[in-house]
């Protein structure tokens, strides 16, 4: 059985990182009221372990809402000077999709060593169980789409 048995893509995707965020979940549920607020559809969010204090928050949305977000960003930032945002556009969202991914060891391994020969950087991961999500630059993407699809004959 095959362990990944569709790709999809998303194209135009904004990728917003804020740095040195309180690790409070009332000042992180904040930033995403904000986000809601504002009409903002949120896709991806990461959030890295905590380094003293402080975290770094990442979230994507459809790169027609930038404007909104760079307006958010700014705001959360002057409010909060210690917070970094940092925002990149025009981003692609590939997601692996395959019912037997919990059932099997080394299914990520597989997918960085196609990625490996693409020599591409991988902005942002997700996953769920049955779900491997990545943020490829739109510069390297298609080659590495089509690596992927060829790895798994798709």
């Amino acid at each position: 059985m095959k362990t990944i048995t569709a790709i999809t893509t998303t194209e135009d995707v904004a990728l917003v990182t804020l740095s040195k965020v309180p690790a409070t979940v009332d000042f992180i549920s904040r930033i995403f009221d904000a986000l809601e607020e504002e009409g903002v559809i949120v896709d991806m969010i990461s959030q890295t372990a905590l380094t003293g204090e402080y975290v770094s928050v990442s979230f994507t949305a459809d790169s027609e809402d930038i404007g909104k977000i760079m307006e958010l960003s700014q705001r959360i930032s002057q409010k909060n000077p210690s917070i970094r945002p940092l925002v990149s556009n025009g981003n692609v969202k590939v997601s692996l999709y395959g019912e037997e991914m919990p059932n099997r060891y080394g299914v990520a391994a597989e997918v960085f060593r196609v990625l490996r020969e693409c020599e591409t950087d991988i902005l942002m991961i997700t996953t769920s169980a049955t779900d491997i999500s990545l943020l490829l630059d739109s510069a390297t993407s298609e080659q590495c789409i089509e690596a992927l699809k060829k790895a798994y004959n798709l």
